[in-house]
């Protein structure tokens, strides 16, 4: 049959709107799915690129997403703020380092709770966490970072832009530390028959900077050693705040620490002490610094390190050795739930029944399993057996610890020693 010019029109306003139709059902799905990313079960990397290797596997410069249990991260907006139409999320900032602990206790309490609240996370490092707060860029409901030094530091500085309290660390139901490892230096057998009666004396910055300048002759040659970045990583910055409390305390200047941070005589110290300092790529966060130590021995002579990666490396690696700091800082996994115009009143009150899911049994003894100390020791609760196994690799149940400089202080040293030290 010969269509006419009009059943030709029809036909093609047919097919066009059929084209156009197919075209908005497209849009709508890539809208549900989120913005140009690839949904893994776990985590939502945005921009398409999948993370491989696990929750654990991510660096700590690095920045993700994810949820455990049910569902998926929503990708777009801010980075851990709430989108619009999910009061029941309950976005929780973390560092890399308890990535392992804290998915596994979100994946419990999301299967728990019949979707009546979920616990996404997202890893970022304290300092830039922090600062995303500040600037409003990232809107958490809970903050985990490596040390209380920063929780400390937003409360001050949330306050001083007028913003009034966004945290109180005296309230244990709004702040509480869970687990705890402590800074230890990481070498070898071999080497830590050498260094152990330096590095874990009294002094054991000054002992580390007479083995920099070549004062004292190590017997395998020229000496090298690393830790990360004090600007990217709360380990870096807790080595820092161990060397500046010590010099300060053996030149009289621990009544004043702030002004000392930017004295030439401590910066001229301070370069002594980094003179064999080995500042490469893996230098800029724990994790990688930590799993390149362990890859090869041989890159460095000793790092700082926290004793959590060291222990969890100890099985597999004999002639890994660790000595302890006299005194040593701690790093505290603790949660802060903050007390900001975008948390609303089903998500705190979902993040304080987080809060107390985290300090229950199972939760604290899943902590052991990574190696971490519990902040409260009970009788079946308790690293000791485990330190006490690998005694012979130099792990100890008791160590001392001293109270860090100030942050005004700690964050001028770390700008002096980005610009300054670092580069020599």
């Amino acid at each position: 049959m010969k269509l006419t010019a009009l059943s030709k029109l029809i036909l093609f306003i047919l097919a066009v709107g059929a084209a156009f139709g197919g075209w908005r059902w497209w849009q709508q799905q890539q809208a549900m799915g989120g913005k140009g990313g690839v949904n893994v079960p776990g985590v939502t990397v945005p921009g398409g690129a999948q993370q491989t290797g696990g929750t654990g596997s991510t660096p700590e410069s690095g920045r993700q997403q994810t949820t455990s249990g049910t569902g998926s991260a929503a990708a777009g907006g801010d980075t851990g703020s709430t989108p619009s139409g999910q009061d029941n999320e309950i976005s929780f900032v973390i560092t890399a380092a308890k990535q392992d602990w804290v998915g596994e206790q979100v994946a419990r309490f999301n299967d728990s709770n019949g979707g009546k609240w979920r616990i996404v996370t997202t890893a970022l490092p304290s300092r830039e966490a922090m600062h995303n707060i500040l600037s409003g860029s990232l809107k958490p409901v809970l903050w985990s970072p490596g040390s209380p030094l920063w929780p400390s530091r937003l409360g001050e500085a949330w306050s001083e832009k007028g913003g009034g309290s966004i945290l109180d660390m005296s309230d244990p139901n709004a702040y509480r530390v869970f687990l705890r490892s402590p800074l230890v230096f990481l070498t070898t057998k071999q080497k830590a028959k050498f260094l152990r009666p330096l590095l874990g004396g009294t002094e054991p910055w000054a002992a580390l900077r007479r083995l920099s300048l070549g004062q004292q002759k190590v017997p395998w040659g020229k000496f090298r050693f690393s830790h990360a970045d004090p600007l990217a990583s709360s380990s870096g910055m807790l080595t820092l705040g161990l060397i500046m409390a010590d010099y300060g305390q053996r030149s009289g200047q621990s009544g004043d620490l702030n002004s000392m941070a930017t004295d030439r005589r401590f910066l001229t110290y301070l370069g002594e002490l980094e003179r064999s300092l080995v500042f490469d790529k893996p230098a800029h966060s724990t994790t990688k610094l930590t799993a390149a130590f362990i890859a090869d021995p041989d890159r460095y002579d000793v790092i700082t390190a926290y004793e959590s990666a060291a222990l969890q490396a100890a099985p597999a690696n004999p002639n890994l050795a660790v000595i302890y700091p006299n005194p040593t800082s701690v790093s505290e996994h603790a949660v802060s739930l903050l007390s900001a115009p975008w948390v609303t009143e089903t998500q705190r009150a979902g993040a304080l029944e987080f809060i107390k899911f985290l300090g229950g049994k199972e939760a604290l003894q899943a902590g052991l399993k990574y190696h971490f100390r519990p902040a409260q020791t009970t009788a079946t609760l308790s690293l000791q057996s485990e330190l006490a196994r690998y005694g012979a690799q130099g792990f100890q149940n008791t160590f001392s610890t001293i109270d860090l400089p100030p942050y005004q202080g700690l964050n001028a040293a770390a700008y002096r020693w980005s610009k300054q030290v670092s580069q020599w």
